[in-house]
C-alpha cells in the first residue's frame, strides 16, 4: 500500500495529435499495472486508471482501482486552497473537504519526496507521443527503486505542486516505475491533450449520495468494511 501511495504523490505533486507541443491546461490518461507475488496487489490493480487534469487554478485527479469498482477522486482550488476528495471504495461512498492545513501537509510530503537522490541520464523514452527522459531514484525511507520519465511539454501553470515538482525534477512525469520487495507499479501514461473537463468536473460541492465525513472519519468506515469482509 505504501508502494502505491509514494507512486502516486510522485504523479500529484502528480497524447493527442499535437504530440510534443507545450501544454500548460490539459488532461492525462495513465494506466497502472502492478506485477507482485501478492495475489491480492495484483488482482487489484487489474483495469486500474488515473486520469489528471489541470485547467487555470484547478487540478482534478481520478484514480480507479480493480475495473473501476473502486473510485477515489481528488479536486485541488488552488487559489482559495482548499479542495475535495470523494471515494466509491467498497460500496461506501464518503466525502471529506480538504482544508489550507492538509493542503501544506501535502506539499511538505512532496519536498520530501524530492529529497531522494537522483540522477538524470541520456536514456529517452517516447510515452503518449512525447520524448521523455529517464530519471534513476531511489527512495531513502522505503529503499523502493524508481524510475521517472519526465517531458518538458507539460507545465501546469496554475498548480503550484505541478509548479514545484517540475522544478524539482526537470520536467513533469509521463512514466513512473516502482520497484521494491518482489513489487514492480508501473503508472504511463497511455493520452495526453489540451482539452480539459468542463468547469462542473472541478466543483467543490459534495454531491447528494455521499456523506461528508472526516479523513480519520473515512479511515474508521473503511477498516470496519474491510474487517466485515474478510
Amino acid at each position: 500500500m505504501r508502494l502505491l501511495i509514494l507512486t502516486f504523490a510522485i504523479v500529484l505533486g502528480v497524447v493527442s495529435t499535437q504530440a510534443q507541443s507545450t501544454i500548460t491546461d490539459g488532461y492525462i490518461s495513465y494506466s497502472i499495472s502492478v506485477d507482485s507475488d501478492v495475489a491480492a496487489a495484483a488482482f487489484l490493480s487489474m483495469g486500474s486508471s488515473l486520469e489528471v487534469a489541470f485547467k487555470g487554478d484547478k487540478t482534478k485527479a481520478v484514480a480507479k482501482v480493480a475495473g473501476g469498482t473502486n473510485t477515489v477522486s481528488l479536486v485541488v482550488d488552488h487559489k482559495s486552497s482548499k479542495g475535495l476528495s470523494l471515494m466509491d471504495v467498497l460500496g461506501q461512498k464518503k466525502a471529506f473537504k480538504i482544508e489550507k492545513d492538509k493542503l501544506e501537509k501535502a506539499r511538505a510530503d512532496m519536498k520530501k519526496a524530492t529529497t531522494n537522490p537522483m540522477r538524470h541520464t541520456e536514456d529517452t523514452k517516447t510515452i503518449a507521443g512525447y520524448t521523455c527522459q529517464k530519471v534513476l531514484m531511489k527512495d531513502k525511507e522505503s529503499g523502493a527503486n524508481i524510475i521517472l520519465y519526465i517531458t518538458d511539454k507539460i507545465k501546469p501553470s496554475g498548480d503550484p505542486f505541478a509548479t514545484y515538482l517540475i522544478g524539482e525534477l526537470k520536467g513533469f512525469p509521463l512514466g513512473i516505475v516502482v520497484r521494491h520487495e518482489g513489487t514492480t507499479v508501473r503508472v504511463m501514461a497511455e493520452k495526453v491533450s489540451s482539452r480539459t473537463p468542463s468547469d462542473g468536473a472541478f466543483s467543490l460541492t459534495v454531491p447528494s449520495e455521499y456523506e461528508l465525513t472526516t479523513e480519520e472519519g473515512l479511515r474508521d468506515s473503511v477498516k470496519k468494511e474491510i474487517e466485515k469482509n474478510r
